[in-house]
């Protein structure tokens, strides 16, 4: 039998996995009802101002909660608070089909059970971060991160194209149910899992206040340039950039004039992108620095998402939003290793959720801004702002980061040995 080599050994731990097959099964279904819920807002005459509205409440308890996320993900079992979180979502899923299958669905339900999974987000997306690197060694951390990755990519491809068709034969509704169904991917994985395999950091016979380990880990992010900086780029990056779950949608059906499937079509394109950095990163990444797949990518990013901000023919569309998936994920990959290899394991929930609260609580902010953007004037001209703003965080860093040679990845204060 052939045993995994390279960037795919951590697919020798049986944990690590099951957590990943399952998470595959459950992120096509995320990826079905991540296409569908914009489509449907615009099915129910919804506006760009509306459609980013309704991003915003589904990230903005991120913005506030995933902190806290991170201190209950430094002092429980992950693997049980992931099968609590992931079957609240379940229930979220499951209320959105019925109000759509019965046909009584409106923008303001839409609006508030969008806020109702962004509140488990908040919880999960912090835990689910650091979980897979207890599931791991250290040698096997970058591989596992970087399949993580490919497979999010992996349902960003598959998931968007079948939410295409869906759409057209049967609407959001049925999308929505498979995502529902879905999570029993997930919830089986964990439940299959080996508990006494599951790295645990040593943890202190008293915690100390949530307000000091919440201080714990900013100070530590602020005091390594290697976590700092990452973090402040893909802030940056996620506010004014990375806002493409409203701009799509507004490009296919009002700039493109394409239907339900091609709309699809253009998501799974971007996935296909993501999955080929994801995977280029698993091969090379451990063999070049990473400061050059973070810069590299980001110039990639904003050159691309310009030129997306210009083009009208759908034939020079699909192989952008392509290269628009393939550096920023080499981009946001990077970001995530470098950070991950520059924490210690007693402080990972923390900082991991750091990089949730700038990652997905920048998408409020960004939603809401971008969305008043492509009203005022139109979708392209929210691909070529928001490239415009990036590039300026993207100089920031890299003045950061390698003029002022605070780019080395051995500058992190040394890690705590790992628990056998």
């Amino acid at each position: 039998m052939l045993k995994p080599r390279g960037g795919f050994i951590a697919l020798s731990v049986r944990n690590y996995r099951l957590y990943w097959s399952g998470q595959i099964v459950s992120l096509v279904g995320t990826w079905m009802q991540s296409v569908s819920q914009p489509w449907l807002v615009l099915l129910l005459g919804g506006s760009p101002i509306q459609l980013g509205i309704v991003l915003a409440l589904q990230f903005a308890p991120s913005m506030v909660l995933a902190p806290l996320g991170g201190v209950i993900a430094d002092r429980v079992d992950k693997r049980r608070l992931l099968m609590v979180t992931q079957s609240v979502a379940m229930l979220q899923a499951v209320a959105l089909f019925a109000l759509t299958a019965t046909d009584v669905v409106q923008i303001w339900h839409v609006m508030l059970l969008a806020l109702a999974l962004g509140f488990v987000n908040a919880v999960d997306m912090p835990v689910r971060q650091s979980f897979a690197a207890d599931l791991v060694s250290r040698e096997q951390l970058m591989g596992a991160i970087t399949l993580n990755s490919a497979s999010f990519n992996l349902a960003r491809v598959l998931g968007p194209a079948v939410a295409g068709v869906t759409l057209a034969v049967f609407g959001p509704a049925f999308n929505f149910a498979v995502n529902a169904a879905s999570y029993g991917g997930v919830l089986t994985a964990l439940w299959r899992m080996d508990p006494r395999e599951i790295r645990r950091s040593q943890r202190p016979e008293r915690h100390p206040s949530v307000r000091s380990s919440l201080a714990e880990g900013i100070r530590y992010a602020v005091r390594i340039p290697t976590v700092l900086w990452p973090l402040v780029l893909l802030g940056g990056i996620s506010l004014f950039g990375f806002n493409f779950q409203i701009l799509l949608p507004l490009f296919a059906r009002l700039t493109l004039a394409i239907q339900a499937d091609g709309y699809g079509a253009l998501f799974a394109a971007m996935g296909l992108g993501s999955l080929i950095g994801s995977l280029s990163l698993a091969f090379i990444g451990t063999r070049r620095p990473l400061l050059g797949f973070i810069l590299g990518g980001g110039v990639g990013f904003v050159v691309f998402e310009a030129l997306l901000g210009v083009s009208r023919s759908p034939f020079l569309v699909y192989p952008l939003v392509m290269l628009v998936g393939l550096s920023s994920m080499l981009m946001i990959n990077s970001i995530n290793v470098m950070v991950q290899q520059n924490v210690p394991d007693e402080l990972r929930g923390r900082v991991m959720a750091l990089y949730v609260t700038v990652f997905a609580g920048a998408s409020p902010i960004g939603g809401i801004f971008i969305g008043v953007v492509a009203e005022l004037w139109d979708p392209p001209a929210g691909f070529l702002l928001g490239a415009g703003l990036s590039t300026i965080f993207l100089a920031l860093i890299a003045w950061q980061l390698l003029f002022l040679g605070k780019g080395r990845t051995d500058e992190a204060a040394p890690a705590t040995p790992a628990p056998a």
